[in-house]
């Protein structure tokens, strides 16, 4: 009888079921899934330059802000992460290797983090070697390399619309133009729309997130992986991709990377452990296919070597600190904190706004009346002390001026609770302006 009563306890708190009085307990109804997904195919897809984009810069400092709620930058709650495994790991080997623990570790970086690597990249479809790996600081700089070493400044560079915003930031930054596709709800980038793309404009790379995109979480089939791998082949044209969500599905196995399907060389690979072990380690990889050497030359050049005692500390918890074990409690977390959310939000936002159902990460991407904008709307819930991420960042033209993404990476309590209602009266508000 307590075990039944304690499965009903935890149920009912994570919203899953509903005591009614004098009936007992029921399942509840998950009103979010009566919701639309977001339409993100409203705008039409034309090269931007990026000069004049702003990604509003207080974004990123807004996640260190205590008094602020922490709705925006996508990261993980420390209090999800082994972060004190990880330093007693980080200690041990600093006691062990003495002051040689100070020293560089010199592109193309540890080899046995790389070895660690290379083995779980069978799970991802790929068997990797050792060699075909360089560690890098993040998956920015990881991406930053594979941009630099693949295009040159007012070259075209096909992305997701919508697309992650610091390689938003990241192409204007470079000088590069970028050319948006549509992201359907269902399956991802449209393959039309590249293909079409491809055939008709000058597209020196592509660059995308084909396991859970960031911000809509939607997951590429994989048939479709196969066939955008095709086409990139094809066209000759580099594809890029940032897979640093691939170990987050919410439910069955892992999903293979566009990786898996490259025979000769188009896609670059890029990654890191910021969303599942520990974001400010700065540990990450790149497997740079035929642009590998230049990939290195540019990393000794730029950063020349990483921290030595993370990257080694990463590599022992994958090798002997339960990281599956660790994966499998942190996806189910994030599946319940998304449900959660999602919940909250269809019960405190008005009518008629559209909500992503993605199938991995901790990401949301809300669709809100479009009376309502979106950068006001940051601006509104920050002086109210919440994070939110409006949808023009994600855009290369200022698009997705009704939408915002929300962090769901955070256990749920009665601080994200009230935050949601808040945030829910304020897009009330101004959509009845």
């Amino acid at each position: 009888m307590p075990t039944a009563l304690h499965a009903y306890t935890t149920l009912e708190t994570r919203g899953l079921i509903e005591a009614r009085p004098k009936s007992g307990f029921f399942v509840r109804a998950r009103l979010a899934d009566l919701v639309r997904e977001p339409d993100c195919c409203a705008e039409k897809p034309k090269v931007s330059n990026l000069a004049n984009l702003d990604p509003l810069d207080s974004l990123l400092s807004d996640h260190s802000d205590p008094k602020l709620v922490p709705l925006g930058v996508a990261l993980p709650s420390a209090q999800l992460l082994p972060t004190a495994r990880l330093g007693q790991m980080m200690g041990t080997l600093a006691r062990r290797m003495g002051a040689a623990g100070g020293s560089y570790d010199v592109a193309p970086g540890s080899e046995l983090l790389r070895k660690e690597i290379a083995r779980r990249s069978l799970e991802w479809g790929c068997a990797l070697k050792t060699d075909d790996l360089i560690v890098t600081n993040g998956a920015t700089e990881a991406l930053s390399l594979a941009l630099r070493a693949t295009c040159q400044p007012g070259d075209t560079v096909l992305v997701e619309a919508p697309t992650y915003f610091g390689l938003a930031h990241m192409l204007r930054e470079l000088r590069l133009k970028a050319l948006p596709i549509k992201v359907e709800s269902s399956s991802g980038i449209d393959l039309d729309a590249v293909e079409a793309a491809l055939r008709k404009k000058r597209v020196t790379a592509c660059a995308l997130i084909s396991n859970f995109n960031n911000p809509t979480g939607v997951l590429i089939p994989d048939e479709r992986k196969k066939r955008l791998v095709e086409l990139a082949t094809q066209h000759r044209v580099p594809l890029i991709e940032d897979d640093i969500y691939g170990d987050l599905q919410h439910e069955g196995a892992r999903p293979r990377c566009l990786k898996s399907y490259d025979r000769e060389g188009w896609v670059i690979l890029c990654g890191s452990f910021s969303k599942t072990l520990a974001p400010g380690y700065r540990v990450g990889y790149i497997a740079g296919s035929q642009w590998q050497h230049q990939i290195l030359n540019l990393k000794k050049c730029t950063s020349l070597a990483n921290a030595t005692l993370p990257s080694l500390a990463i590599a022992e918890f994958l090798k002997n600190g339960g990281y599956d074990r660790h994966l499998r409690k942190l996806r189910r977390l994030f599946r319940e904190q998304v449900a959660q959310m999602r919940e909250a939000i269809v019960e405190s936002f008005p009518e008629g706004i559209g909500l992503s159902r993605p199938q991995g990460s901790f990401l949301l991407w809300c669709e809100l009346p479009k009376s309502v904008d979106a950068v006001k709307l940051f601006q509104q819930a920050r002086a109210s002390g919440i994070s939110i991420a409006p949808g023009p960042l994600f855009s290369v033209d200022g698009s997705f001026t009704h939408f915002i993404r929300l962090n769901c990476g955070y256990p749920w309590d009665a601080r994200i609770e009230r935050s949601v209602g808040i945030l829910g009266d304020l897009v009330s508000r101004m959509s009845r302006k």
